[in-house]
């Protein structure tokens, strides 16, 4: 979502993933996974609402919209791939996959997001293991 901010979209992508299993997010829950603020949700409560991404009542839930629905899944999609990427490609620990991914997802494109997805995905496959197996190349 390239009209939002890094930050609004980490506030997107924290609404998502609260309101998956809930339905709604609070904005207290959202402060606190992203270890931000109170007034600091509030504010980008607002310009995710201005934008048609979130509805919220005064003092009540944050709920995504559709727009909001797909571009929180987006976001959260991009984590996801990159933190994969990094444990299990690039063999980093967890904790520095999580911190790397939050940073990357804001600033890689979707053709190197893409490329990056199939490459993890060969790198997995079988059929890696198959070449590597027919070149003589100790399979892992």
């Amino acid at each position: 979502m390239s009209e939002l901010s890094d930050s609004l979209e980490d506030y997107l992508e924290a609404a998502w993933l609260l309101g998956r299993e809930a339905g709604c997010a609070r904005a207290c829950d959202i402060g606190r996974r992203l270890r931000v603020s109170k007034p600091s949700v509030n504010s980008a409560m607002k310009a995710l609402a201005a934008r048609g991404l979130i509805k919220q009542e005064r003092y009540g839930s944050v709920c995504l919209t559709p727009r909001g629905l797909k571009a929180g899944a987006e976001i959260a999609g991009r984590h996801s791939l990159l933190k994969d990427f990094f444990t299990s490609i690039l063999r980093l620990s967890p904790a520095e996959a999580e911190k790397d991914a939050c940073r990357a997802e804001h600033a890689l494109g979707r053709e190197a997001l893409r490329r990056m997805g199939a490459l993890a995905r060969f790198l997995k496959s079988p059929a890696r293991k198959r070449l590597l197996a027919a070149s003589g190349e100790a399979v892992k």
